[in-house]
C-alpha cells in the first residue's frame, strides 16, 4: 500500500479514536448533569396563632401546637416547588370534661378529654438558593390550609361525649429560611393568614430528598 494513502487512513483513525472519548464524555455529561425532578420529605413542628374571639368561644387557648410530615415536588428546571401536608393539631384546652368510662375487662373509671384535630395543606412557591455551594436557601410561597377534623372527646372510647371545636384554616403566605447540612435542610418560616380563624405562626422544619 503506498505510502501516503496508508498515512491518511492511520491518521482518520487517530481523529476518529481522539473524538470518541470526548463524544462518550458529552453522553455522559448530558444524562449526569441534565434536567432532574423528584420528591423530598419534611418533618415540622408548628406553633399557629388563632384568632382571640373564636378561641374563647371555643374554650381554647389562643394558640395550637402542631406536628407532622409533608412530600415536596421539585426539579432542576425551575426553583418552584410544590408541597402538600398534614398535621395533628394539640389544642390547649380549657373545657375539657370528665366521663365515666368502661374498659375492656369491664372496670369503670373517669377519663378525661382531649382537644385535637387535623389540618391539611398545600403550598406553592420559589425556593431560592445562595451562598457558598448554594447551600442556604429562602422560601417564598402561597398557601392553603384546612382543618378537616377538629373535636373535643375522649381517645379511643366508643359512644362516648365529644364536641366540635369549629378552627378554620385559610389562604396563607410564607416566608422562610434555611440550610443544607449534609443529606438534612433545617429552616424556620413564618405564616401570615389572610382568612379563616387562624392568625400567624412559626414552622421548625426538617427535610432531605428521597
Amino acid at each position: 500500500m503506498p505510502i501516503i494513502p496508508r498515512l491518511l487512513s492511520l491518521g482518520s483513525l487517530s481523529l476518529a479514536l481522539a473524538a470518541a472519548p470526548s463524544f462518550a464524555q458529552d453522553i455522559y455529561e448530558s444524562r449526569s448533569y441534565g434536567p432532574t425532578s423528584g420528591w423530598s420529605w419534611s418533618a415540622h413542628v408548628d406553633h399557629i396563632n388563632i384568632d382571640d374571639k373564636i378561641a374563647a368561644e371555643q374554650g381554647i387557648e389562643d394558640y395550637f401546637t402542631a406536628i407532622g410530615g409533608a412530600a415536596e415536588y421539585y426539579t432542576s428546571e425551575s426553583n418552584m416547588t410544590l408541597s402538600l401536608g398534614l398535621s395533628i393539631i394539640l389544642y390547649d384546652d380549657n373545657a375539657e370534661f370528665r366521663q365515666r368510662v368502661e374498659d375492656w375487662w369491664g372496670d369503670e373509671y373517669y377519663e378525661s378529654s382531649d382537644a385535637t384535630g387535623g389540618q391539611a395543606f398545600i403550598e406553592y412557591g420559589p425556593k431560592i438558593k445562595f451562598g457558598a455551594n448554594e447551600n442556604s436557601f429562602v422560601v417564598v410561597r402561597g398557601g392553603l390550609s384546612g382543618i378537616f377534623f377538629s373535636e373535643r372527646s375522649i381517645s379511643n372510647c366508643r359512644n362516648c361525649y365529644s364536641e366540635d371545636i369549629d378552627v378554620d384554616g385559610g389562604l396563607y403566605g410564607v416566608l422562610g429560611v434555611g440550610h443544607r447540612l449534609g443529606y438534612f435542610d433545617i429552616g424556620l418560616q413564618f405564616h401570615q393568614y389572610f382568612s379563616g380563624d387562624l392568625d400567624n405562626g412559626f414552622r421548625l422544619k426538617l427535610s432531605s430528598s428521597f
